[in-house]
């Protein structure tokens, strides 16, 4: 049995681009037909903290997983990450027990990627401004990948990144971007500037207990990307469509009976067997 640790995990993903990186979660997201992959169990803990189980078969693999992953508030004096996990890995036609690996570096990568996947999938096309909450290190996973996969292709379009301000985390976004002059920044107080006026909000704030902004803040056409969907209830009420990558795990949200008339899998939009952004 291998055991991968936090900086082996690190040193293994530092040498993948992040094109790779998005290829692969679209790769997953298409093929996702294949896997044996039930919604994750949530069991909700005090004060906000819990713990998520997802188990995973890839039969063409020969691979069995489960990943147990958890968000804990830090306590005084504690020094760790408030989201911390585990994946072990089998060969699923004996039950082998093959790795051992750390859960929270590349928990944080796939989200991150994920949803920059997602938001070069539905933003619209003509888009200049990004509303970014939630600074930390999914985040910046998140908009180095959105913006490097457009570099990428050849598009050096001018891109505003309307950052919150809190505990200066919003300097680490503007260290990514020192080598391009085409990315701009605007530092805001509140959650009404970030959102109000953005083609694109991403979100990755890990508790809230109130909806961030009232309607009249989100431009006609705007995309937003709730990494964590904590803070954006209202949205379920008035937002066009609504995408996900697991039907099922969404299906016991307060407001699910209530979406937007189009309700559809990303793996759909991939297949070409359900339409994204029209």
């Amino acid at each position: 049995m291998e055991v991968l640790d936090f900086e082996a995990v690190r040193a293994i993903a530092a040498e993948t681009p992040d094109s790779e990186l998005i290829r692969w979660v679209d790769e997953a997201l298409r093929e996702k037909s294949g896997y044996t992959l039930p919604p994750k169990i949530h069991i909700a803990q005090q004060d906000g903290d819990y713990y998520n189980v997802m188990p995973c078969i890839y039969e063409r693999g020969n691979i069995a997983m489960v990943k147990m992953i958890g968000r804990h508030s830090i306590k005084r004096g504690e020094d760790r990450s408030s989201m911390m996990g585990d994946i072990l890995l089998y060969e699923s036609d004996t039950g082998i027990l093959r790795a051992l690996m750390d859960g929270e570096y590349i928990t944080t990568l796939r989200t991150g990627i994920s949803a920059a996947h997602s938001a070069r999938l539905f933003t619209r096309p003509d888009f200049e401004t990004v509303g970014l909450t939630g600074l930390g290190n999914i985040m910046t996973v998140c908009i180095r990948a959105f913006i490097a996969s457009l570099r990428a292709e050849g598009d050096r379009r001018d891109v505003t990144l309307k950052l919150i301000r809190y505990h200066d985390h919003q300097q680490r976004i503007m260290d990514l971007f020192r080598e391009d002059p085409n990315v701009h920044f605007v530092l805001c107080d509140t959650y009404e500037e970030v959102i109000g006026g953005s083609d694109l909000v991403i979100s990755a704030i890990t508790k809230v207990t109130e909806n961030f902004v009232t309607d009249e803040y989100f431009k006609e056409g705007c995309t937003v990307i709730p990494i964590c969907t904590m803070g954006f209830q209202n949205c379920d009420l008035f937002f066009d469509r609504v995408f996900t990558d697991e039907m099922e795990q969404i299906r016991g949200f307060k407001y699910f009976d209530h979406f937007a008339p189009v309700t559809t899998n990303v793996t759909d939009v991939l297949n070409g067997a359900a339409p994204g952004r029209t």
